[in-house]
């Protein structure tokens, strides 16, 4: 069963096909499926953040950074 709000969609879109005519409709209904993945893939990193760890486990490993980065960078002039 439809909720109220998918119905209040598609009597929106079907009105624009009336009045505004083919293209104009499938111009909207195109938005709107672009806004509706919008709103589902922000929804869905908002709940893959509260399950995230705060702190990934392991081992933090420090290169050397060897000339280049206790002089300046590579090509310029101080390095």
């Amino acid at each position: 069963m439809p909720s109220d709000f998918t119905v209040l969609v598609a009597e929106r879109l079907e009105r624009v096909r009336r009045a505004l005519g083919v293209r104009a409709h499938r111009d909207a209904a195109e938005k709107a499926l672009v806004a509706i993945g919008r709103a589902a893939q922000a929804e869905a990193e908002r709940r893959a953040a509260r399950k995230a760890p705060t702190r990934v486990p392991g081992n933090v490993i420090r290169f050397p950074l060897g000339r280049a980065g206790k002089r300046g960078h590579i090509g310029s002039e101080e390095g």
